[in-house]
Parts: structure tokens; C-alpha cells; sequence
């Protein structure tokens, strides 16, 4: 696959979870939705900065192509959860109006889910540290090497 086409596709499915990490697009629900989930009043801010946390860690590393398939995992531990918990529309069908809203919301999770797999499947990625190139350098000049 051509290079510069994974490297817009990193920076494609970031794009969001960098937005979320910077809190730019805020999740002022969030909050609501985990205590309705039973999770305790007092781990719920704990959480959301952890949740910040790895987009804005995980997103930065795809971007730059940092470890992007650990990224892209890292992304989808998240956002797997955060999807059923955030957006479960089969509990307001008929009876709300979000119903709408709720089921666009978990397709586009969903589909952000498909991008962060397809990057998680591509063998070659564009990486800024790439260590197979390291390690070829190493082996073919060992003396220039032995003080790392």
C-alpha cells in the first residue's frame, strides 16, 4: 500500500480522539452515563482524565507513528467499552427520541473501530522510529553501533 496513503489514514482516524484528548470536543455526558452504568461517583473523574489521557497518548502515537499498531489497540480497548456504555440504542428504541442519534453514534464507533483495524492488520506502517531499519544499520556496521 502506498506510504503516504497510511500515513493519511493515521492521521484520519486520530483526528478524533486527538479532538477528545484535548477535550476540544467535549463528552459533557460522559460523566452522567458512566454513573447511570453503576460505575462509583467517585472513580468517574479518575476515568475520564484516563480516558483523555490514552487518546491524546495513543492518537499523538499514530499520528507520528509511534508504536501505531499498539496505538491502534490502545484506541480500541477503549473505545470498544466506551461505545456499548456511551451509545447502547437498543435501550431507547421506541421510547426516545435519541434513538436516532444513538444508533448514528455507535455506527460511526463502529466505523472508527474498522479504521483502527485495518491499521492494526497493514503489515508495512509508516513509522518514525522504524527499528527494523535500526537493526539493519547495526548489523551491517557493528562498530559504529556498540555504544548504544
Amino acid at each position: 500500500m502506498d506510504k503516504y496513503a497510511l500515513i493519511a489514514a493515521h492521521v484520519l482516524v486520530s483526528m478524533v480522539f486527538l479532538l477528545n484528548g484535548l477535550n476540544i470536543v467535549g463528552q459533557p455526558l460522559a460523566a452522567h452515563e458512566m454513573a447511570a452504568h453503576g460505575v462509583q461517583v467517585s472513580l468517574i473523574p479518575t476515568l475520564i482524565i484516563g480516558a483523555l489521557a490514552l487518546q491524546l497518548i495513543a492518537g499523538t502515537g499514530l499520528v507520528l507513528g509511534i508504536y501505531p499498531r499498539v496505538s491502534c489497540v490502545a484506541l480500541l480497548l477503549f473505545l470498544i467499552p466506551a461505545t456499548l456504555m456511551a451509545h447502547a440504542f437498543w435501550q431507547v428504541a421506541g421510547t426516545s427520541p435519541l434513538y436516532v442519534v444513538q444508533l448514528i453514534n455507535f455506527f460511526k464507533n463502529v466505523c472508527m473501530a474498522g479504521g483502527l483495524v485495518f491499521i492494526v492488520a497493514t503489515k508495512d506502517q509508516p513509522l518514525l522510529f522504524p527499528a527494523r531499519q535500526t537493526i539493519r544499520l547495526a548489523a551491517a556496521d557493528p562498530h559504529r553501533w556498540s555504544s548504544i
